[in-house]
């Protein structure tokens, strides 16, 4: 309710509110009636097949052992999630609010 709060507070006063933290993406994309861009959170940008970019094994190690285990970044099912705002350049009102999730491949 804060992220949406913030961006009712800021409508008119910017072009774009996005939150970014939650890890699982929403699908609220808006334009307020002033002309400010909302989404509540674009998602995780890491790899897909992991925990929060992590390899999955070890982690689930560490909760059933309490053993400290090393946590290596995985590399598998990377995604890119964001969103692309159109915006007039007179006004700063946003036109179009599009997310974006895009597989990518990491380089070597």
């Amino acid at each position: 309710s804060e992220k949406i709060a913030m961006g009712r507070f800021l409508d008119g006063k910017v072009s774009l509110v996005v939150g970014t933290h939650t890890h699982v993406p929403t699908a609220d994309e808006q334009i307020f009636p002033g002309g400010t861009a909302f989404l509540c959170d674009t998602g995780f940008t890491g790899p897909q097949a992991s925990v929060l970019g992590r390899e999955i094994e070890p982690v689930i190690r560490r909760f059933l052992t309490a053993q400290p285990q090393r946590f290596g970044v995985a590399q598998k099912d990377v995604m890119l999630r964001g969103v692309l705002i159109d915006v007039d350049e007179k006004t700063g009102n946003t036109r179009r609010i599009v997310r974006i999730a895009e597989s990518i491949e990491p380089q070597s």
